[in-house]
């Protein structure tokens, strides 16, 4: 297998088509920096799948596309096919040629074929894996990759190694198997929380379903009680029913004699009624005639009072006339006076114009013989003035013409000082070239210091996220385990608060009797619930309480009877009672009293023997109220360590009882309780303060849980500020940084040889300049004499011109006298005329001024005649109509008096009427509580029908029955209340089991076979979990053999090749780390060339390291050969002594394995079979030329 054809076209630098085709052997190609030969490595590359765009030189993967020069155009694709000929069979593919083809858009889309198939990425990297082909693999070599190989980066010299192995293949199904194997322990994790829900679930279901049992059996109890009772009470309200009815019937008799008198005063009232309605239309007359007389009164006096206005205003207007009409008086002598002034003031104004006009007449004539000599001075002052104009034509002309070479005179000479300044520039140039190189120098020494400094800050940054990474993951762990206690805790609340609520563990009289206070005065409780103690002792004293925590408190005998009595009634059973005051009637006698002193002694005793914990009372928390409870029980118990210490001590101490700490009980009467330790949450005694710390406890434990996601989040943060893609393109950037110094050198160079050729053009010039400038400076003086002349015969006409002007500037200046006078004239008679006119004018308003004045004048005299005239006839009008108004007035009077005569008969018969209603309002009353009666009658027997009704539907209902109605002879004397009581009583104590799951049997049945699936899944999962664990040993035991197996050929191998390149005495060596996996341990390099004894291959010169990376390599080879190989400039660093070992052992690979080598190194060329030459003829594309040696040398051998 080996290369056969590269067709590149758009790619980088190769705008048109190229073909390159190989033959077997050594290739070599060839040509000047910058004519893009490495790009036909980028273009293998790139084509292989490479998919980092630093690594083809280029910020983006759309900079591969051909972007264009100044006489193309940017393409819009870039294409590279590969062609490898499979006749042995290597690639897994039935076809002898594969061709690869890679394409990418400048939209960003990009397309792969295979043998022009659309296929993927993934596709050409399964096709070429283990074959030593790829973008990254070892068939591509340049020389910054052979110092990698022996840089002490150990992760990327392995993949050298991992590939020949052929162990990435085993590595990639480890990462698979990895993969599964979390995800499998994630599934059985989910599982297990699963499985842990479903056992709660199914618990909790058990107990449902024998609540549900227990309200069955109560159910079918309140069934039996409730359908007798509702029978008995359904007979009971029939019979209520028919004695309302009787009562009914008598009432409504009463009802009918009440509506007969009812009717009999209605008809009284009615006619009384109908007299009442006479008087009071006479009354509603009588008030009509005075409302009417009002009416005339009021118009009268609105009568008055308008003429009283009237008089004040015609007052007033009389006033206003005698006042206008003084005012026309005076305007009438204004207007008199106007007239007499305005007839002298026309008469003068006619004398000033008449004399104005003669005058006029006399300076017309002057002004045109003045303008007739004007005239002829204008002609001869145009005649001289054009005649200078023409002198001074010429004289322009004679100066542009000078200007102008004076111009190009120094247009030369300031060309000749630019390409003097350019000289300078350019010598400063070559002086600044030289500086340059000097600093670039320096600045790739510092850029290959920042690259080293960037190693070391990309491999801490590394490890620094590797420890966040791992900091990360505890605290995650911590985060679940947190998680976890809070859910537990929340259960364990929810557990116990159920068990609180549901009096679970409390006998059946005392759950009564706490269900029901009403008993006692303090509200009634168990010993239970009013103590704790600590922890470690709860287990022990819950065993010494044992018999008494379902003892219900009473603080006196009358409370205590009550509570029994509250049993007795209502028949619950029996509970225990604990009334602390019985103390009091025993232990006064003397014998007491030395027992009591002689168990103090023993007491003491015990306290000092081995083993003994605490006396039991003591261990107790509770309120001061209730330690005498505790004090009393508790009396003679002690905690001690075990049982066996309890056995112990018992024997020597009878009279004593032991609890341990593990709850077990030895008491004095020799009973024995012992097991199994119990379990907190089903514990009794302190349940309710075991509950109250589990409610403090959770906050703190959700408190704790925020602060590690806070700081998991913080953690996240800084992990997230860590980008080692950031450094990684940091190195890259340093890199193409050197790479472009390094450019910049040669650059500056040439920059430098251009200069000097440039300032040898540039002084061939100035001579050039230097020559026209001397025939220049000499028409300049011819010029400059020829315009001296013309300037003085200028001058002369000038003068002529001037004198001309003078005197036809005073011949004007006359003429403009006799015009101004003239226009004043004109002027002053317009103004004159103006004048006389405006006084005509004023005198013709007088006139019509004084006739409206005067026929105003009599207009008042007319309307002060009349409101005289107008006021007299108001002043008889008031007097009718106050006469008039006093006879109005007697006649209102009268009628009043008619009118109160009317109202008093009026009032009398209308309190006949009231006090006849008042009667018919009281038999209405006593008819309408009759009819109230009756209602209310109908009301209860429509309740006790609805009541009927209900019971008949709240029994068919509940129980599906139909209620009859049946005859019982002891209705007035059952007790229906007891009845009652038993049947609430029923129902509270159904009331009391809660919800009920009436569905659980069934549900428990399903969890149950949902819990057994579940164990069965979490049993495969478990079972998965150990084959892929088991799978992932098989891997690693298989690549570890094959890598040890194919590390120790090449270490083989490259001991050999290194000897061969060096000397058969030098030493050389590959060590892997010891105690390491295989798979993951660095790969350490020796090579000691013959005298040296570096302590690193880094202590080597560049030849000596490149033949150790290039020993490596073939090293490689001859385990695992690749078909052909691309060398990059790797001979760059070698001497020509190196150089014929180099090419050598490439004549001898070059049997199995193809060569293409880019290279500048003669020798080089002349081992290869084939030359390709690239050049750049056109700016910006680069051309293929090709050689081949063997024909070449047949050709001349002809």
């Amino acid at each position: 297998m080996y290369l056969s054809k590269l067709e590149i076209f758009g790619f980088k630098s190769f705008a048109q088509k190229t073909q390159i085709n190989f033959n077997r052997g050594v290739t070599s190609i060839v040509g000047p920096n910058g004519c893009g030969k490495t790009n036909v490595v980028d273009a293998l590359r790139w084509c292989l799948g490479e998919q980092k765009s630093s690594t083809l030189r280029s910020d983006k993967m759309e900079n591969v596309i051909f972007n264009g020069t100044s006489n193309r155009k940017p393409m819009g694709m870039a294409e590279v096919s590969l062609t490898i000929e499979n006749t042995k069979g290597i690639l897994p593919t039935e076809y002898t040629d594969v061709t690869i083809t890679r394409r990418i858009f400048r939209s960003g889309e990009s397309e792969y074929l295979l043998n022009k198939n659309i296929c993927r990425l993934k596709d050409i990297t399964n096709l070429f894996m283990d074959t030593g082909i790829g973008a990254n693999a070892y068939s591509v070599i340049e020389l910054k990759m052979v110092e990698t190989i022996l840089s002490n980066k150990a992760e990327e010299r392995r993949t050298m190694f991992e590939e020949a192995a052929g162990v990435n293949k085993y590595k990639l199904r480890r990462r698979l198997a990895l993969r599964k194997l979390d995800d499998v322990k994630a599934d059985l994790m989910r599982v297990n929380d699963i499985v842990s829900e479903v056992e709660r679930k199914v618990s909790s279901l058990e107990r449902q379903a024998k609540r549900a049992d227990k309200h069955n059996v109560l159910n079918s109890q309140l069934r039996e009680l409730e359908i007798d009772l509702s029978e008995r009470e359904l007979a009971l309200f029939n019979l209520r029913i028919n004695e309302s009815k009787i009562s009914k019937d008598e009432n409504f008799k009463k009802k009918i004699h009440f509506e007969s008198e009812i009717s009999r005063f209605e008809d009284e009232i009615k006619d009384a009624s109908q007299r009442l309605i006479s008087i009071e239309n006479k009354l509603k007359e009588k008030r009509n005639e005075i409302t009417l007389q009002t009416e005339k009164i009021f118009n009268v006096q609105n009568s008055v009072s308008l003429n009283n206005e009237r008089k004040n205003s015609l007052a007033k207007n009389k006033e206003r006339f005698l006042s206008e009409l003084e005012e026309l008086n005076t305007q009438l002598e204004r207007a008199k006076t106007i007239i007499e002034k305005g007839s002298i003031t026309i008469a003068d104004t006619a004398g000033q114009i008449i004399k104005n006009e003669q005058e006029k007449k006399t300076l017309d004539h002057n002004v045109e013989v003045q303008l007739g000599f004007l005239d002829q001075k204008k002609s001869a002052l145009k005649e001289q003035s054009d005649l200078l104009l023409e002198k001074f034509k010429e004289i322009t002309g004679r100066e542009n013409e000078l200007r102008n070479t004076i111009a190009i005179l120094e247009s030369k000479q300031v060309n000749i000082k630019k390409l003097n300044d350019k000289i300078q520039l350019l010598t400063n140039t070559i002086a600044k070239t030289v500086g340059f190189v000097e600093e670039l120098g320096n600045e790739k020494g510092e850029i290959q210091k920042k690259i080293s400094q960037a190693e070391i800050e990309y491999l801490n940054q590394q490890k620094e996220k590797e420890n966040l990474e791992q900091q990360i993951s505890n605290l995650k762990e911590l985060e679940l385990e947190k998680r976890s206690l809070i859910k537990s805790i929340k259960d364990k609340i929810v557990f116990i608060q159920n068990l609180i609520d549901n009096l679970e563990g409390v006998s059946k009289g005392a759950k009564a009797l706490l269900d029901n206070k009403s008993w006692s005065k303090n509200g009634s409780m168990i010993l239970a619930d009013i103590g704790d103690s600590d922890e470690r002792h709860r287990f022990a004293v819950e065993a010494a309480l044992k018999n008494n925590l379902n003892n219900v408190l009473v603080e006196s005998l009358e409370e205590l009877k009550k509570g029994i009595e509250y049993l007795n009634n209502n028949k619950i059973g029996k509970a225990s009672f604990y009334y602390p005051h019985f103390d009091e009637l025993n232990g006064k006698g003397l014998l007491n009293k030395l027992l009591r002193f002689s168990d103090k002694r023993k007491a003491k005793k015990l306290e000092r023997e081995s083993g003994f914990v605490i006396w039991a009372g003591d261990s107790i928390k509770a309120n001061e109220k209730w330690m005498p409870f505790f004090r009393k029980i508790l009396k003679n118990i002690c905690i001690v360590r075990n049982l066996d210490t309890a056995f112990s001590l018992f024997a020597r101490y009878p009279s004593f009882s032991f609890a341990t700490l593990n709850g077990d009980f030895v008491s004095k009467d020799g009973v024995v309780e012992a097991g199994s330790a119990p379990r907190p949450d089903d514990s009794l005694f302190g349940r309710k303060q075991f509950l109250e710390s589990l409610s403090i406890e959770f906050p703190k434990h959700e408190s704790e849980l925020i602060s590690i996601q806070k700081e998991i989040e913080e953690k996240e943060n800084l992990l997230n500020a860590i980008d080692l893609k950031i450094l990684s393109e940091q190195g890259r950037l340093l890199v193409n940084d050197l790479s472009n110094v390094e450019k910049q050198l040669a650059q500056f160079e040439f920059e430098k040889k251009k200069a000097e050729d440039e300032i040898e053009k540039i002084q061939s010039e100035i001579k050039e300049h230097a020559a026209e400038s001397n025939l220049l400076d000499n028409k300049k003086i011819k010029l400059e004499s020829l315009l001296n002349t013309e300037i003085a015969l200028r001058d002369s006409e000038e003068r002529k011109r001037q004198t001309l002007e003078d005197e036809y500037k005073d011949f004007e200046k006359d003429y403009n006298q006799i015009l101004n006078r003239r226009n004043e004239l004109s002027v002053n008679i317009e103004r004159l005329v103006g004048e006389k006119r405006n006084t005509e004018n004023a005198i013709k308003r007088a006139d019509e001024s004084i006739l409206s004045i005067t026929n105003s004048i009599t207009k008042r005299k007319e309307d002060i005649e009349l409101v005289s005239v107008e006021t007299e006839k108001i002043n008889n009008e008031l007097e009718t109509l106050l006469k008039n108004l006093t006879e109005l007035e007697s006649v209102k009077s009268t009628l009043n008096s008619q009118l109160g005569e009317i109202e008093l008969r009026f009032q009398e018969l209308r309190e006949e009427v009231n006090s006849k209603e008042s009667s018919l309002r009281v038999l209405r009353k006593e008819r309408e509580a009759v009819s109230e009666t009756i209602h209310n009658m109908d009301i209860t027997i429509r309740e006790l029908d609805i009541k009927s009704d209900n019971l008949i539907d709240h029994i068919k209902e509940n129980y599906s029955l139909t209620l009859e109605k049946k005859d019982f002879d002891d209705l007035s004397t059952f007790d229906f209340k007891q009845r009652t009581d038993e049947v609430s009583d029923l129902k509270t104590k159904i009331k009391n089991l809660g919800p009920i799951n009436l569905v659980a049997h069934s549900e428990y049945e399903e969890e149950r076979e949902r819990l057994d699936f579940l164990h069965k899944q979490r049993d495969d999962l478990v079972e998965s979990e150990k084959d892929v664990i088991k799978t992932i040993e098989e891997i690693n035991n298989t690549a570890q053999a094959q890598f040890s197996e194919t590390f120790e050929k090449i270490r083989s191998h490259f001991i050999n090749i290194f000897r061969t390149l060096f000397d058969p005495g030098d030493e050389a060596d590959l060590r892997i780390e010891e105690n390491a996996d295989p798979l993951e341990a660095k790969i350490e390099i020796i090579a000691k060339p013959k005298g040296k004894r570096p302590t690193s291959i880094e202590l080597l010169s560049g030849g000596e390291k490149t033949l150790t990376a290039i020993a490596l390599l073939f090293a490689i080879y001859l385990v695992k050969p690749s078909p052909f190989c691309i060398l990059d400039e790797i001979d760059a660093p070698l001497d020509d002594a190196n150089i014929d070992r180099f090419t050598r052992i490439l004549n001898e690979f070059s049997v199995n394995t193809q060569f293409i080598v880019v290279t500048h190194n003669k020798r080089t060329m002349e081992a290869a079979s084939a030359l390709y030459g690239v050049t750049m003829q056109e700016e910006g594309v680069s051309k293929l030329v090709s050689v081949k040696f063997n024909e070449d040398l047949d050709f001349v051998n002809n």
